[in-house]
């Protein structure tokens, strides 16, 4: 399966078996990041820290095709990335209607992975 970063558009292989989320299955250092309510799935140069100092850079401001001059931007920890995120939008209003959904169950299990850390910061203890 193929993934593309929302930003640059470059592309990465990932080997999916069997039933995931998505958030599970991205590669090394990949990021889910919610800008003005969308979440856009950005590779390691385009979700890192550095493009969101001080507000989003320009660079992804103009390509992910954002005019307005603030956006509000999430970047939770990898392993705090709440799963209606990758719900659709049906999904998200069953989720909040407190019905059961499909992935309901395989959702709120948490996975037992650790986060990837940055090089040179240490994990969390």
């Amino acid at each position: 399966m193929k993934i593309k970063c929302d930003a640059c558009q470059s592309e990465c292989e990932i080997a999916v078996k069997g039933p995931t989320l998505l958030k599970d299955a991205l590669p090394h250092r990949w990021r889910p990041r919610r800008i003005d309510g969308r979440v856009y799935i950005l590779c390691d140069i385009c979700g890192n820290l550095r493009q969101f100092v001080g507000g989003l850079s320009p660079y992804l401001r103009d390509r992910l095709g954002l005019t307005a001059g603030n956006v509000d931007v999430e970047f939770p920890e990898h392993d705090d990335i709440p799963a209606e995120w990758f719900l659709s939008l049906e999904a998200r209003a069953l989720a909040a209607a407190g019905a059961a959904t499909p992935t309901s169950s395989a959702v709120a299990e948490p996975t037992g992975h650790a986060p990837i850390p940055f090089p040179g910061v240490k994990p969390r203890t």
